[in-house]
C-alpha cells in the first residue's frame, strides 16, 4: 500500500525513522536519544510518541482498506 496523501507520507517517514532507531537499538544504542537529547531532552520521547501514533495510523489504514 502506497502513501497517498500528506498525512500518509508523514506517518510513513516516522515509521522509517522508527525502523532505523530499532536497528540501532538492537546494538544497545538509542540513536534518537543520542541525537535529540542535545537539542531538548523530552524531544526523543515526543518522537517515539509520534512513531507509535504513526504505527497505529498505518494499522488502521491497512485494516480499513482490507474491509472495503
Amino acid at each position: 500500500m502506497k502513501p497517498q496523501n500528506h498525512l500518509d507520507w508523514l506517518a510513513f517517514v516516522f515509521l522509517l525513522i522508527g525502523a532505523f532507531s530499532w536497528a540501532y537499538f538492537i546494538t544497545d544504542v538509542n540513536i534518537l536519544d543520542l541525537l535529540l537529547e542535545k537539542i531538548w531532552d523530552p524531544l526523543d520521547d515526543f518522537m517515539f510518541a509520534l512513531i507509535g501514533l504513526s504505527g497505529l495510523y498505518w494499522l488502521f489504514r491497512v485494516f480499513r482498506a482490507g474491509h472495503k
